[in-house]
């Protein structure tokens, strides 16, 4: 989860009442300038922001969001201090999910947060087949195929770079291979796998010493089949329109 908020306390507060759900991961940015290059870092799975910061306007930041292909259809929860209706309205109007009064019980926070990262886990599809489906609609099958052979074979092998990366617990060689990774799988619209790559980049950088989880490196594996699959299927279709 990404919380956005230019006060320091709030990040503190939020993650005391996150202390204990240990399969929340919690990310903060103090900046508003800074939140949306955030979130292309982390593709967070909810975001949670205020509306009221010095730099950048709460609800000119939501509909940057928006308009963001990575973050386009990430839920975005409004905490603001602010409990009028008229605030409250306009926020879910300008496309919040939803709407929490600082500082909410720590029930309603994560049950809010669980309710909208479900959703948002449902919705997000290992492949989007538009990528591939526009190269293949502008006239440019035989691209869109090779695109795809490049893919599958350069990923298959930076996902066994990374398993072996993991097991001499190299960082900085998990680090640059989920990079090379992310920076690919975003180009053929697996847009799970390009999130997973980028915590890997994510938690190179925090301590203790780049501790990155084994389960991660798993779970990129387990994407990764995931996207053959449905890139063969999408390949099958392309050579036989």
């Amino acid at each position: 989860m990404l919380l956005v908020d230019d006060q320091a306390f709030t990040g503190s507060v939020v993650g005391f009442l996150l202390e204990s759900e240990k399969d929340i991961e919690l990310h903060c940015c103090l900046s508003a300038l800074d939140a949306v290059a955030k979130g292309n870092e982390i593709v967070p799975t909810v975001i949670l922001q205020d509306l009221v910061m010095p730099d950048i306007d709460g609800l000119t930041l939501l509909r940057s969001y928006r308009a963001n292909p990575l973050t386009a259809g990430t839920p975005v929860i409004v905490l603001s201090g602010n409990d009028d209706a008229a605030t409250r309205t306009r926020a879910l109007s300008e496309g919040a999910d939803g709407y929490l009064v600082k500082i909410p019980p720590k029930a309603a926070l994560i049950d809010c947060i669980r309710h909208h990262a479900s959703r948002s886990a449902a919705g997000r599809e290992t492949l989007d087949l538009t990528v591939i489906e526009r190269l293949r609609e502008a006239g440019a099958p035989e691209f869109a195929l090779r695109l795809v052979d490049q893919f599958l074979q350069q990923g298959r092998a930076r996902t066994e770079t990374l398993r072996e990366a993991a097991g001499r617990q190299d960082v900085a060689a998990m680090s640059a291979t989920a990079h090379a990774l992310k920076d690919t799988a975003m180009m053929v619209g697996a847009s799970r796998l390009t999130a997973l790559c980028a915590r890997v980049e994510d938690q190179a950088t925090l301590p203790p010493a780049g501790d990155i989880a084994p389960a991660l490196i798993v779970e990129i594996d387990e994407e990764f089949v995931r996207v053959e699959h449905a890139l063969a299927a999408q390949r099958e279709r392309i050579g036989h329109p």
